[in-house]
């Protein structure tokens, strides 16, 4: 019987004004097959293994940068006797705001033709093992700015990543006429959508819309989402927007209702029913459970 991968929904400080996590993991046995609706990057600095992602599998040793999309399908294994040792980091797919241009988060279509993992040369090795400390200091931390520093640090990391993976993949003419030739028909991908959703989820979104908004059918639609991330479209939105619920429910000291509105939903009574089927609680509870974190915003 085949072993279903394991969904997983949450991670460390992801339902707060500031969507993100770091770590450094020891693996012992490498991590099962699994996947979730966050982005994640892992940095090697010990060990050797390696990591299948998709089904395609690539080698792991000290100084492999692996950046796992949304919803993609991943495990990690570790060589007997050579343990991995890595950062890991897990950040919202809605940390930065719409329009914000950084690789992995507004240009998925384009990283569907790029390898999702680099072996970072010897000669950068030492600033990607700099940088992720300083990182992983600061979130333990509680200095001032914090957060700003923070945001600034994973863009960092993202953009020394994304050029160095396009500098030894560099694109070829055909792969550009073919990615051109795919976006012809139909306007977005599903990529596209699930972005939009997560910078949109305030608005009065609508399978049929956002499908005539993508030049996809509603069927064909609909079936996307239910292969991409396992559930419909009306509860993806319904995630989505509960997930920044419980942001604005810690992080600040805004009113349930205008909460309620605030990500989309135009009734109050509907918003609740929505968070206690999701939650098991009312959205009070909920904020009374977890406490006001007062962050300072970015």
């Amino acid at each position: 019987m085949a072993v279903i991968p394991r969904y997983v929904t949450h991670y460390p400080n992801m339902d707060s004004s500031l969507p993100f996590h770091v770590k450094i993991h020891r693996l012992e046995n490498g991590f099962e097959s699994h996947r979730h609706d966050f982005m994640e990057f892992s940095y090697v600095i010990e060990g050797y293994g390696s990591e299948i992602i998709n089904g395609m599998e690539h080698r792991m040793m000290p100084g492999t940068f692996t950046l796992v999309l949304p919803y993609q399908y991943h495990e990690i294994i570790s060589e007997p006797g050579t343990p991995l040792i890595l950062y890991n980091c897990n950040f919202g797919i809605h940390l930065y705001a719409q329009g914000e241009q950084v690789p992995g988060i507004d240009w998925l279509q384009a990283e569907e033709s790029l390898p999702p993992f680099a072996q970072i040369a010897d000669s950068e090795h030492a600033y990607f093992v700099d940088v992720l400390e300083e990182m992983h200091r600061e979130y333990a931390g509680d200095g001032l700015w914090k957060h700003a520093l923070l945001k600034a640090k994973l863009t960092e990391v993202l953009v020394r990543f994304d050029r160095f993976r396009r500098k030894v993949n560099p694109p070829t003419p055909m792969s550009r006429t073919l990615c051109l030739k795919d976006r012809a028909q139909p306007k977005g991908n599903i990529w596209q959508v699930i972005r939009y959703i997560h910078t949109h989820y305030q608005d009065a979104l609508t399978l049929t819309g956002v499908a005539d908004k993508f030049g996809f059918s509603v069927p064909y639609l609909s079936e996307l989402f239910k292969k991409a991330v396992g559930q419909n479209f009306l509860a993806f939105v319904h995630e989505v927007r509960i997930r920044q619920a419980c942001a604005l429910l810690i992080s600040t000291e805004m009113n349930v209702s205008d909460i309620a509105l605030e990500t989309g939903y135009g009734s109050y009574n509907t918003f609740s029913r929505i968070f206690r089927e999701m939650k098991g609680m009312t959205p009070a509870a909920y904020r009374k459970l977890k406490g006001i974190q007062q962050q300072p915003s970015f």
